[in-house]
This record gives C-alpha cells, sequence and structure tokens, in this order.
C-alpha cells in the first residue's frame, strides 16, 4: 500500500469502525487494486502490491468490521482468499460470468473494477464459488496437466495427418486408426528430406507426449490411492461405463459433493443443465449452460453412451428421452445429466452403483 494513503485511509475509517465495510480487489499478477466501502456508500480507492499477506495486515491494522472482502476469480488462483479465510476474513471469489455486467459499454479501469465489486458485495449481488484447499488445488493441477497432454497428443496427431494432406500423400491404414505401426508407416513413406525430417520431428514430439502421459497417469493413479478419494473413485468405477478417468475426474473436479444441496446444482456446475427461457407463454427448448467445466462435461457425456449400452435400464431411459425430444444430441445430454446425479449421490453417500431393473 502506498505511504501517502495511510493517513487518508485512517481519516476515511474514523468514526465508522463500529459498522460493516466491504472490498473489493482488482487482482493481477504484480498490483491488487483495493476500493473500501463504507455503510453510507462512500468509497476510497488505493493501489498496492499483489501480496496476500499484506492485505490482511492492513485491514487488521485498521480495526474495523469488514463484512466481505470481494475479487473475481482468475488466473491468480485460491492463495488470497485462503489467505483470508484463515484470518477469518469473509471473502466472496465471483466467478467472471456470475458478475452483473453493464447492457452497454462504458468506462473501464483498474479503480472503477474494485469500485464496482465493493459495490456489488455490499448490495448481495456476489455468490462465492467453492474456495479448494491447497491439497484440493494441487491434486487438480495433476489431473487437468493429464488432459492437457491427451489433446497434445491429439494435436500432433493431428498436424501429421494434415502433414500428409498437404503433400498429397495417402494415409496408411496404421495411421488412419493410429495403431502402433503408425510411426514405421509414415517414415516407410516417400517423402523429400525436409518433409521427413519434418515427420521425424512430429513423432519425437508424439513419443514425448505419450511418456509423459503414462509417467501422469500413474503419478496421479498413485496420488489417489493414497488420499481419501480412494473409497470414492472406486465406489464411482462400479457404475457401467464409468472408467477411471471418468471417476478421478469428476471425484477431483467435484471436491467436496456435500456442499450441493440439490441435483439441481451439480446439474448446473457441470453445464449439463438447459437454460429456461419463458416468454410470452411460450417455453422453447434451452441449450445447455455453458460453464468452465466443460472436460467433464464432454467425459460425462461420453460415458453416457458407455453407460446407455451396458445398463438396460439406462437404456430404456434413453429411448424414451430420445422418443420426447427426437434427437439424439438432447437425449444423450440428458442421459449424462441423470448420470452425473447418479455420480453425486453415489459420493455423497459413499456406496457402490445400484443397478435398476428396465420397467416392463
Amino acid at each position: 500500500m502506498a505511504k501517502s494513503s495511510v493517513p487518508s485511509l485512517r481519516q476515511f475509517v474514523s468514526g465508522f469502525e463500529s459498522q460493516p465495510f466491504w472490498v473489493g480487489i482488482d487482482v493481477h499478477k504484480l498490483s491488487y487494486s483495493f476500493a473500501l466501502r463504507r455503510a453510507d456508500q462512500q468509497c476510497f480507492t488505493w493501489k498496492g502490491p499483489a501480496d496476500p499477506k499484506a492485505v490482511v495486515t492492513q485491514i487488521e491494522r485498521l480495526g474495523i468490521t469488514m463484512a466481505a472482502v470481494a475479487y473475481e476469480s482468475g488466473p491468480t488462483g485460491f492463495s488470497l482468499a485462503r489467505t483470508l479465510q484463515a484470518a477469518n476474513i469473509p471473502v466472496v471469489v465471483a466467478a467472471p460470468s456470475r458478475i452483473p455486467r453493464a447492457v452497454t459499454a462504458g468506462a473501464k479501469c483498474d479503480r472503477l473494477d474494485c469500485i464496482k465489486l465493493a459495490d456489488y458485495a455490499a448490495k448481495g449481488l456476489l455468490k462465492s464459488i467453492a474456495i479448494p484447499t491447497l491439497e484440493e488445488e494441487s491434486r487438480r493441477t495433476l489431473l487437468r496437466r493429464r488432459h492437457n497432454l491427451v489433446d497434445a497428443i491429439r494435436r500432433v496427431k493431428q498436424r501429421i495427418k494434415s502433414q500428409l494432406l498437404f503433400l498429397g500423400l495417402p494415409e496408411p491404414e496404421a495411421v488412419r486408426h493410429w495403431s502402433n505401426e503408425a510411426g514405421n508407416a509414415l517414415l516407410k513413406l516417400p517423402l523429400d528430406q525436409a518433409a521427413r525430417l519434418t515427420m521425424e520431428s512430429y513423432l519425437r514430439e508424439l513419443t514425448f507426449q505419450q511418456i509423459e502421459l503414462r509417467t501422469v497417469e500413474g503419478q496421479l493413479q498413485k496420488m489417489v490411492m493414497e488420499s481419501e478419494e480412494h473409497c470414492r473413485v472406486v465406489n464411482l468405477r462400479t457404475v457401467p461405463g464409468v472408467g477411471p478417468t471418468v471417476a478421478t475426474t469428476f471425484a477431483l473436479e467435484l471436491f467436496r459433493p456435500r456442499r450441493f444441496q440439490r441435483a439441481e446444482e451439480v446439474a448446473s456446475y457441470l453445464g449439463l443443465a438447459p437454460m429456461v427461457r419463458h416468454s410470452g407463454g411460450k417455453t422453447p427448448a434451452g441449450r445447455l449452460m455453458p460453464v468452465g467445466q466443460k472436460r467433464l462435461r464432454s467425459l460425462l457425456i461420453e460415458a453416457a453412451w458407455m453407460w446407455k449400452a451396458k445398463d438396460a435400464g439406462a437404456t430404456q431411459l434413453y429411448n424414451r428421452l430420445l422418443g420426447r425430444t427426437g434427437l439424439a444430441q438432447k437425449a444423450i445430454a440428458a442421459l449424462a445429466r441423470r448420470l452425473a446425479i447418479i455420480l453425486w449421490r453415489i459420493a455423497v453417500e459413499h456406496r457402490p452403483y445400484r443397478m435398476t431393473a428396465p420397467a416392463l
């Protein structure tokens, strides 16, 4: 915090110590922008270094009643939120998509952003997302690293196929379905020297990514087995069609499943809840609500196809949904929503899956 603002800040809070204050913070990598809001709607703003401990120290030195500290979630993570929680300071970490936005574009700067956050927090317009512990966040970083490697392998394979298309060469059968002989088949193609060097580079990159994926998957499996999530993952895998990847991703991304009170909250968190839009007595079919859990949603939809194939009750439910909607995409999304709710209940109740017999 700038030294010049300290006397002004103390003068700003003087006489209001017994009343609630709200703080909005615009968080960046190197600096924080603060807005301190009094109960009479007056704000005091300043800028300081990106130091969570310094934020706590400054708030404690003011000796004020802190109603909430609000900031927007982003690449800086949750270290500030955890530091505030450790000091028993109420904190609201708001998802960017849930922060009210003006209909028309207006002026924007760090100072105005932190003032808006303080105002919204004072009016109760901000709802905090779940703040993971350091251990929960660390587990998710390893899980997401695994998913990033899968994406990287897919991109390398796509580049190799694009290279063949660009050079006018047919894809070998091993490359079309990408078997273990794909690398040898690619090196046997009639390539010029530069093109061959390019292909060898792609294959080295692919080999590295595959080895790294196996390493991370082994580390992830060991980490889960040594944690309290192991029993939960075992129970989740009792659902037909749910393999280790889906079970592990669901358990680690849906951390602390008891924080959800209703099945609708789980569906909304996973992006499997349809958006409701009523107007003029009409109820058009809404699209799925976009959220940050795109990877888990995609995995659940893939698992729903397997669940449908292996569970007679799921097959009957899918057929009923298909007859109602007429679209396989909508039917499988609804089935994935039902699967997600079942997985959530299994995670909460610590029990295996109970297969239901199809209705006659």
